[in-house]
């Protein structure tokens, strides 16, 4: 065991000062470039928190009668909603909260695995702010930071569910104390606050810690010692449900989680919808993860039996990991559901990096020095962003605060609808339900159900029941990203614009998994009354070129309802609007019969 020195711990010290600031501005500058790039569905959180901050309770729109439940996550909506109320722009608040949840995370690990090898802490912390930088390399960390959504504050909550069992598995004490066991339930409280699959990873974590704990206590003084807390979270997980029945009319909260089966859409028939995704992630970075782990592990010397309960640590991540094969990964970029389920891997490897620094100072300093620099520089690509960022150190790394609004076609509709000031006055029927109810405050009907709940696929409905509703609602305006049917035609069969090939494409789901698992006949039989009734009950006002995914340009399709009290006033915010499309956009290249038709 190498002895720890006065000048080597002043050394460590000085590296982890440097590191933590030079680990969150490069996290900044991974934002940064990808600031644009928020997700859709992290405006729907804002939209909830927005109206939670101005007490209207958690509803998608002010004036809804009753709850709605899209958010996904209760926390996240709640400290959004904070943020909203100190003045804040939310969308910066989840960024700058996302790179100090991964800056913390590091430090956490760094702290418990110094503790479980008996190594310096400050050591500790540069092997979890060495792996922090790893992980912050990640092409889906780059996306989870710059989203906006709730990915990165449930992998922290993972990360310290893992480290307090971790701690717990580690010690050889037959009581956890009252100080343990007040974290552990705060830590296992947050799980399910933040996503409904919380419940069950923390269950899974302390039914793992009863397993592991049975050698040195036996089942029943090993049963007994997370019995208090086992009944408080179970006690948690009902009141959590008596209220999500009692507020919102149902247990399973967010539509989420009844897409698989849905009333309205069917399915396919899989089983196992997400599957593709699930695996892909665990031979992508589990597989390799529990490799890395295994292999420090060796090279440490690391004590057989610390290796074997480490493992079992493993289990609940995975577990819940193959359970999202049973959901539809809709707009799932970046391993979303996935990606949270990381944590305890990278704990495990600050924690197999503590004790090479217990075994070695020299071959610990040489494997940071390996994996936080030399790999990292070996792995970019000579095009990177690294040159410009230290060019530009400060103007790049702050460019995304206080605020950024993002530039594409759904920001800058909602920024031409909230010109008109129409709020809740006026309804507008969709399908992305983020960035236009954030920005236009106007009232938004969701006809794939996420936030309105008769077209959530909860109840059976008919297609032709669903339009029907949707239409007696009598929206003001739409936007679609399909084009009405062409005059004259009476069935999808004889339609041209269904049946050209920009338009089956977006029957094949066009980056919705959503549509590509629900019964195909339906979601025709919707997109085709969608289209005749954008055709009879409206007019086109505008378009907002989405970009060339999938090879070719796509647009939203603006349609103002020909009978709307606000028609006029609409016409005329589309008609001054810089930026939409304007006249010139040639939809005809996409569409048989134009919804411009000159």
């Amino acid at each position: 065991m190498h002895a720890t020195s006065p000048r080597s711990t002043c050394l460590e010290k000085a590296l982890l000062a440097v590191g933590v600031v030079f680990v969150a501005w490069l996290l900044a500058c991974v934002t940064a470039d990808r600031k644009d790039e928020p997700a859709d569905d992290a405006f729907i959180t804002y939209v909830y928190a927005r109206n939670l901050a101005e007490g209207n309770g958690l509803r998608y729109n002010a004036s809804d009668a009753e709850p709605t439940s899209g958010a996904s996550s209760l926390s996240h909506v709640v400290l959004c909603a904070v943020a909203i109320d100190l003045g804040l722009d939310p969308l910066a608040f989840t960024r700058a909260l996302g790179i100090a949840l991964l800056l913390a995370i590091g430090l956490g690990f760094g702290l418990v695995g110094a503790s479980i090898a008996r190594a310096p802490p400050t050591a500790g912390c540069l092997a979890g702010l060495a792996v922090t930088l790893l992980v912050g390399l990640l092409p889906e960390t780059a996306l989870h930071l710059a989203s906006g959504m709730d990915t990165l504050l449930f992998t922290a909550v993972h990360a310290g569910v893992a480290a307090w069992a971790a701690l717990v598995v580690a010690s050889e004490e037959r009581s956890l104390g009252t100080v343990r066991t007040l974290t552990g339930f705060l830590a296992l409280a947050l799980a399910p606050l933040t996503r409904p699959e919380g419940g069950l990873l923390a269950l899974a974590y302390l039914a793992t810690i009863v397993f592991l704990g049975r050698e040195r206590l036996g089942w029943s003084g090993s049963l007994r010692r997370v019995l208090p807390l086992a009944l408080a979270l179970l006690a948690l997980l009902a009141a959590l449900a008596l209220w999500r029945w009692s507020y919102f009319g149902h247990v399973l909260s967010s539509a989420y989680y009844v897409k698989v089966s849905n009333g309205i859409f069917g399915s396919r028939g899989s089983l196992l919808p997400g599957a593709s995704a699930t695996a892909r992630f665990a031979l992508q970075r589990l597989l390799p993860g529990g490799l890395v782990v295994l292999a420090f592990a060796a090279a440490v010397r690391a004590p057989t039996e610390a290796v074997r309960r480490g493992f079992w640590l493993l289990i609940p991540a995975t577990i819940v990991v193959f359970a999202y094969a049973r959901a539809i990964h809709e707009m799932a970029a970046g391993f979303r559901y996935e990606y949270p389920l990381i944590a305890p891997f990278f704990g495990a490897a600050v924690v197999a990096l503590c004790w090479l620094r217990r075994l070695s100072l020299a071959h610990f300093a040489t494997t940071l020095a390996c994996g936080s620099v030399a790999l990292p520089l070996l792995a970019s690509s000579p095009h990177t962003g690294l040159e410009r960022w230290l060019a530009h150190p400060r103007s790049i790394a702050i460019s995304w605060w206080p605020e950024h609004r993002p530039s594409n076609a759904l920001a800058r509709l909602g920024l031409d609808l909230g010109e008109t000031a129409l709020g809740q006055d006026a309804t507008i029927l969709l399908s992305g339900a983020g960035q236009v109810p954030w920005f236009s405050r106007l009232r938004a009907i969701d006809w794939i159900g996420l936030n309105y709940e008769p077209a959530s696929g909860r109840e059976p409905l008919s297609v032709r029941e669903l339009w029907e509703h949707l239409d007696s609602l009598q929206p003001d305006l739409a936007f679609s990203i399909l084009p009405s049917a062409a005059p004259g035609s009476t069935s999808a069969e004889e339609d041209p614009n269904f049946n050209c090939e920009h338009v089956r494409r977006t029957r094949r789901g066009r980056g919705s998994a959503l549509f590509e698992h629900w019964d195909p006949a339906r979601v025709d039989e919707s997109f085709w009354r969608e289209m005749v009734w954008l055709r009879e009950s409206c007019e086109f006002a505008a378009s907002y070129r989405l970009g060339d995914a999938w090879g070719e340009p796509w647009w939203v399709l603006v349609y103002v309802r020909k009978d709307s009290p606000h028609r006029a006033l609409l016409a005329e915010c589309f008609a001054r609007s810089r930026r939409s499309d304007g006249p010139d956009e040639d939809l005809s290249a996409a569409f048989p019969v134009p919804p411009r038709r000159k």
